[in-house]
């Protein structure tokens, strides 16, 4: 097993965690980036369905698996400093929504929540409405990122993950925040 600490930073669509994560890079954090942004950027590229907004299933499934192997890159990587690696979201997140699409095998991912574990800690950038913007891979409101915010907070937590809420500071205190919570 590593001695890497697998930081997850998660929180509602549009909280600023993309920007917190380049401010870690930045200052010579390992990164994984978000499987889920890199998926939808890819299916939109091949022109496919295999899309949150057009076939949830499928593309929770694809998250789901795509970011345990990301899980499993962070597993092997030595980390640069501190020996923390970063998520940008993480599998957890992806069986949390395949849970809540009512299908028959909704839980054929549940048995990675236990077998594979993230540092006790998630940070959780809360709801920011002057900063949340759509995009390309972005197709969410605001209402719906932060009812997706409220059922990650319950998810976490019912897996025994303890919590921290990012203040809404600059990039830089964000940075210094998760810095000293980590160490």
């Amino acid at each position: 097993m590593t001695k890497n600490k697998l930081i997850v930073i998660s929180g509602c669509s549009g909280g600023g965690k993309s920007t917190l994560l380049a401010e870690l890079c930045k200052n010579r954090y390992t990164v994984m980036p978000e499987v889920g942004r890199e998926l939808v950027k890819e299916q939109l590229e091949l022109n496919s369905n295999i899309l949150p907004w057009k076939e949830p299933i499928r593309f929770c499934e694809l998250l789901v698996e795509k970011s345990v192997e990301r899980y499993h890159e962070a597993i092997k990587l030595k980390s640069v400093k501190d020996n923390a690696i970063f998520f940008d979201r993480c599998f957890l997140e992806g069986i949390s929504y395949f849970q809540t699409l009512n299908i028959s095998d909704a839980n054929k991912y549940h048995h990675f929540v236990g077998e594979l574990r993230y540092y006790s800690t998630i940070f959780m950038a809360p709801p920011w409405e002057e900063i949340f913007c759509e995009d390309a891979e972005r197709k969410n409101s605001f209402k719906n990122a932060v009812e997706e915010y409220d059922r990650l907070l319950e998810y976490y937590v019912k897996y025994g993950y303890e919590l921290v809420i990012l203040p809404k500071v600059s990039v830089k205190e964000r940075y210094q925040f998760v810095v000293d919570n980590i160490k």
